[in-house]
């Protein structure tokens, strides 16, 4: 298998896993929204952290096969998972607004990817 290839599917399980991570913690957390009623700036809160975890934990399957520039796969992993979590959800939603929203939401999943690889190589030899 080429580099191309093994790149291709390391990304596309990173963001698969990532993506369904995403889904359970927000069925999760609908369900804690009905049973409790919290609303307003702690959902919002929380998305947020639902995002982050997705990340890092899609952005640690890519590095499992990625030995140099961890930065980068993890900015790539989670550019490609805000463009597919925000279609999913658009779907879900039957709600397909494209704003400037979405430009900020990819600015700041590229950061969360690129510190996640940071920090999961943190203290290894690898090149980061």
């Amino acid at each position: 298998m080429d580099t191309k290839t093994h790149l291709i599917k390391a990304h596309m399980r990173g963001t698969i896993y990532a993506l369904t991570t995403t889904l359970v913690f927000v069925l999760v957390l609908a369900l804690v929204i009905r049973l409790s009623g919290i609303a307003g700036t702690t959902v919002a809160v929380l998305t947020q952290i639902i995002k982050v975890i997705s990340i890092f934990y899609g952005t640690a399957i890519v590095l499992k096969t990625v030995e140099k520039m961890g930065w980068l796969h993890g900015i790539v992993l989670g550019l490609i998972y805000t463009i597919l979590a925000f279609f999913a959800f658009s779907i879900i939603g039957s709600n397909f607004d494209i704003t400037t929203g979405i430009f900020a939401e990819m600015l700041f999943a590229g950061a969360v990817g690129s510190v996640s690889a940071l920090v999961l190589r943190m203290g290894t030899p690898r090149n980061a």
